[in-house]
C-alpha cells in the first residue's frame, strides 16, 4: 500500500504531495507504515502558490532508528529571494520533528550556494561540517556543507510551536 503524507499549509503557501506520486512505504514487524500509524518517507512536497507549483521541498533521507532526517528543496528561479523556501522549509522540519518524531534534520550545500545558505540559517540551522561528497552518483567529489538543526524542547517535551498546519 502507497502512502501519500499531508498536505501542510502556512500562511501563504501550500504543500501538497503530487497525486501521480508513488511514495516508499517503509514496513516494521510486516506491517505498512499506515497500517502501524508510522508515515512513510514523505519525500516530496510540491508548494504551491495561489494554486500554481513554484518549487518542491522533502525529505531525502530519514534514519528512523537514530531519528535524523535530510531535507532537500528546489524553487523556481522567478520565486526565490521571497521567503517562499524558508517559510515551506519551516513547514517541513516542524512535520519532521512532531510526525515523523525526527530529533535532528540536516541538509547538505555547495558552499558557493548562498542562497540555500541563507534559507538554511534563516530556518534555524547551523553549519557542523564540511565534507566530500558527490551530487550524483558518477560526478565529481566536491566539498559539501552539511547544516543541521535539534527539535526544539521546552520544559515539558517537544515544543509544539513547531507544528505545521495540517489539512
Amino acid at each position: 500500500m502507497s502512502w501519500t503524507p499531508p498536505t501542510l499549509t502556512t500562511v501563504r503557501l501550500l504543500l501538497a504531495c503530487p497525486p501521480d506520486v508513488v511514495q516508499p512505504v517503509f514496513l516494521q514487524d510486516g506491517q505498512s507504515a499506515p497500517a502501524r500509524d508510522l508515515p512513510g518517507l514523505p519525500s516530496n512536497w510540491r508548494i504551491h502558490l495561489d494554486g500554481c507549483p513554484i518549487g518542491i521541498v522533502g525529505f531525502i533521507r530519514w534514519e528512523r532508528n537514530t531519528g535524523l532526517g535530510e531535507i532537500g528543496f528546489s524553487l523556481t528561479r522567478s520565486f526565490r529571494g521571497q521567503g517562499y523556501m524558508t517559510e515551506a522549509c519551516r513547514a517541513v522540519i516542524a512535520f519532521g520533528f512532531s510526525a515523523m518524531g525526527l530529533g535532528v534534520v540536516e541538509a547538505k550545500s555547495l558552499p558557493n550556494n548562498l542562497a540555500s545558505v541563507r534559507v538554511l540559517a534563516r530556518i534555524g540551522m547551523t553549519q557542523v561540517a564540511r565534507v566530500q561528497g558527490r551530487l550524483s552518483s558518477q560526478g565529481a567529489l566536491v566539498d559539501l556543507d552539511i547544516y543541521q538543526i535539534r527539535r526544539p524542547v521546552s520544559q515539558e517535551g517537544t515544543d509544539d510551536r513547531t507544528a505545521p498546519l495540517l489539512v
